[in-house]
């Protein structure tokens, strides 16, 4: 009898369970596939927060899915994401126009990746430590050991285009006695405060955080661009537009600096299937909240009416183009 009542037990237990089991997974979006790589930036750059933050929202949204993030850069995840190595990816869109046509860093075209939306302007800045007298402008960068960020991301593919408006190109700065490093924001600014490296250049919306941690005891200053070589650039389709870096960005900016911009924006695999995309699309944008408690300066352009910039509409993923037509942010 005892056995009876223990098996009784134990049966409504296992019932009870399954049943809430079964009742948390209908509380969330399917998923094909129990993960999901997505391609971010390095640490310290302004993109691992927000992909942190986009991972915390999916895995809360998706029943069963765990995302990781994977630290890139702009062109290398998207070269990434063509062999499948991610299926997410945070990047440029300048290099996502340059990968889809084989032109910039691709030798070939990608055909395995497809637009979700764009997200922000990112400010490229070029900056020094307030104590170096001897660097105030781009011309005074060619003799001095520059650090240009992560070699796969798109900042150093977008700084060689702005030289190339001043005549500079990495031959000029080897032959005047310059040097070029690469790797992460925080190991880049942690270089410029000891004087390992006199110029740092990274990409904020505005800020760039790393700078934004040591100038609490070495004070930075911002090298302006221009605006006869941002109104060229510019015009030249390469998806690298300008704007001023706004007062008070960092401690002592009294007045705005001119520079060059890009726009940072998600793709995907082209293979993933298209209800998946729709639902990918639809949660980063109807889940705002978070981002705007994490990373408020950057979220606040996070909007449907920018969702587009800088992307042709029929290079989006057809999950994501659907979307954005329910949406009325693209005429069906």
């Amino acid at each position: 009898m005892r056995k009876t009542f223990i098996f009784g037990l134990i049966s409504i237990l296992l019932v009870a369970l399954t049943a809430c089991n079964a009742s948390g997974d209908e509380g969330g979006l399917k998923a094909p596939d129990k993960f999901l790589k997505v391609g971010t930036g390095p640490m310290g750059s302004g993109w691992y927060p927000i992909t942190t933050t986009l991972s915390e929202v999916y895995m809360d949204e998706f029943s069963g899915l765990n995302v990781s993030q994977v630290e890139g850069g702009s062109t290398a995840n998207l070269k990434s994401l063509q062999v499948g190595d991610i299926q997410y990816g945070i990047h440029y869109t300048s290099d996502y126009a340059d990968a889809l046509k084989g032109e910039g860093s691709f030798d070939e075209k990608l055909d395995q990746v497809a637009g979700i939306g764009s997200l922000y302007p990112v400010y490229q800045t070029i900056a020094t430590l307030a104590e170096n007298d001897d660097i105030n402008s781009v011309e005074d960068i060619v003799d001095k050991h520059i650090f240009l960020g992560p070699k796969g991301g798109g900042g150093p593919v977008a700084f060689w285009r702005m030289m190339e408006e001043y005549g500079i190109d990495e031959e000029t700065i080897e032959t005047a006695g310059g040097k070029i490093s690469y790797g992460n924001y925080n190991d880049g600014a942690s270089m410029l405060k000891d004087g390992n490296v006199d110029v740092f250049v990274g990409g904020g919306a505005p800020q760039v955080t790393a700078l934004q941690e040591i100038e609490m005891t070495k004070p930075i200053k911002v090298l302006p661009i221009d605006e006869d070589k941002l109104k060229s650039i510019s015009e030249k389709g390469l998806g690298i537009s300008s704007d001023n870096l706004p007062t008070g960005t960092y401690k002592g900016l009294d007045e705005e600096i001119p520079t060059y911009t890009l726009v940072a924006m998600f793709s995907v695999r082209s293979d993933l299937e298209e209800d998946y995309v729709y639902n990918l699309t639809k949660v980063f944008w109807e889940n705002q909240k978070p981002f705007e408690e994490q990373i408020p300066q950057r979220a606040e352009n996070f909007t449907l009416e920018t969702a587009l910039d800088g992307i042709d509409p029929e290079t989006l993923h057809p999950g994501a183009k659907k979307y954005y037509q329910e949406k009325g942010v693209i005429e069906e």
